[in-house]
């Protein structure tokens, strides 16, 4: 199986520390996390990995290499501008297989990715959401809305509403047919430009994880996982 992980943001939120490393290189013990994340791929059968990188590369190459240290095999897709997360998918476009996954850099979620993409290939869907019930504090919003049929009626980050019970856990599988909804050369966000135009097709559905997943986009979410992986 094959996983694309976006990893070629600027990490802001985490400044002052990431203006001198990208924000999934920020160490965890003594491994960055970007490791831990790819490591626990690879324990749920996960063996070859596309990184979308940007920011700072270089660090993420010198590395992790070709993924060979950790049993993995490793592609980068080099963005020489942001072209936002729908972009970067794009721009990936000669290494994705039929079917793939699509992780968020700095999210972690350990779950089954068989059992995950089993699920995508029995729904036939161009794409499939993995959410969560987030009743737990995650300090993050609810952003999804799902119908019985668990396809994906409403999303938004910005604007969410009482319908909205589960919310985005940084992790979805696609078709290769996503790719014909990106338009070329053009900065382009996943959540923002595509989710609609699949959403209006009913074209996007969910998966409902019971784990909790966790990111390190914020300090103070960066400190929670900390206390997790120790």
């Amino acid at each position: 199986m094959q996983a694309v992980i976006l990893v070629g943001g600027l990490g802001t939120r985490l400044r002052p520390i990431t203006y001198k490393i990208p924000k999934h290189m920020v160490r965890i013990g003594n491994k960055p996390f970007l490791e831990y994340l790819i490591s626990m791929l690879n324990r749920n059968g996960i063996n070859e990995v596309v990184l979308c990188v940007g920011y700072l590369w270089e660090q993420i190459r010198g590395y992790f290499g070709n993924g060979s240290k950790l049993g993995v095999k490793i592609k980068y897709s080099t963005e020489k501008k942001l072209m936002g997360t729908g972009g970067a998918i794009k721009g990936a476009d000669r290494h994705l297989k039929d079917d793939f996954f699509v992780i968020y850099g700095d999210s972690y979620l350990e779950i089954n990715y068989k059992k995950l993409m089993d699920f995508h290939k029995k729904f036939n869907k161009t794409g499939v959401l993995v959410v969560y019930g987030n009743k737990a504090n995650t300090s993050v919003k609810n952003n999804v809305e799902i119908d019985e049929l668990r396809n994906v009626v409403n999303y938004s980050k910005k604007n969410p509403n009482r319908g909205m019970e589960y919310v985005d856990a940084g992790v979805s599988v696609f078709k290769r047919s996503l790719l014909k909804f990106i338009p070329n050369g053009k900065k382009v966000s996943l959540e923002e430009d595509i989710f609609p135009k699949l959403i209006k097709r009913r074209e996007l559905c969910a998966f409902k994880s019971r784990n909790r997943f966790y990111d390190i986009g914020t300090m103070q979410r960066l400190k929670a996982f900390r206390q997790v992986i120790s």
